[in-house]
């Protein structure tokens, strides 16, 4: 799940989403998602919305519920793209060591 508020605008939702699927497909939608803020949030149409901060909350939860990794709180909006992509690796780089340890069990 991520929520991430208009920069500047803590009480305006800009973004909202949940949804579950595979480690890549998860990874692949947060990548997909740091690109677009920063097209919409931080590119030259943008009107100066990098200066602001956003309300994020970003929940990952693994296949059995347990929570793999959150952060909740303020953030400058010009890291928000980094972050999500920093996520994304973690997941991607989770998935990565669990098959492996699978592989080395068998």
């Amino acid at each position: 799940m991520v929520e991430i508020s208009l920069p500047g605008r803590l009480e305006e939702r800009w973004w909202r989403v949940s949804n579950s699927g595979t480690p890549a497909q998860t990874a692949a939608a947060l990548s997909e998602l740091a690109t677009r803020i920063y097209r919409d949030l931080l590119g030259p149409g943008a009107g100066g919305l990098h200066r602001g901060r956003c309300w994020y909350h970003c929940l990952v939860c693994g296949p059995d519920g347990t929570v793999l990794d959150e952060v909740e709180g303020l953030v400058q909006a010009f890291l928000l793209s980094g972050e999500l992509r920093t996520v994304s690796a973690t997941i991607t780089a989770r998935a990565r060591r669990l098959r492996d340890q699978r592989r080395d069990v068998r």
